[in-house]
């Protein structure tokens, strides 16, 4: 079933769709969290004058294809179990 799955073109595009809500709303909070507001110059300087922009875009998308892949098998599996 693992290889059904993966090799689905529904598959990949819900990983998509996931993936980008979770980018989203996992920076939003994370901002809000470390800058106490909507500190965009404070952002500007810590993570793309000091040269960590290309680690912090790597990290969020590592992390949002990964949870994007994740939640998006969840959901796979769950369909096909409803289905029989």
């Amino acid at each position: 079933m693992l290889k059904t799955i993966i090799s689905s073109r529904r598959y990949w595009i819900s990983v998509c769709y996931i993936g980008l809500g979770f980018i989203i709303i996992f920076s939003i909070i994370e901002h809000f969290m470390e800058y106490r507001g909507i500190a965009l110059d404070a952002f500007v300087n810590e993570k793309i004058n000091n040269g960590l922009w290309l680690r912090y875009l790597i990290s969020r998308i590592v992390g949002g294809l990964l949870y994007g892949m994740i939640m998006g098998y969840y959901f796979e599996v769950r369909k096909h179990k409803s289905n029989r």
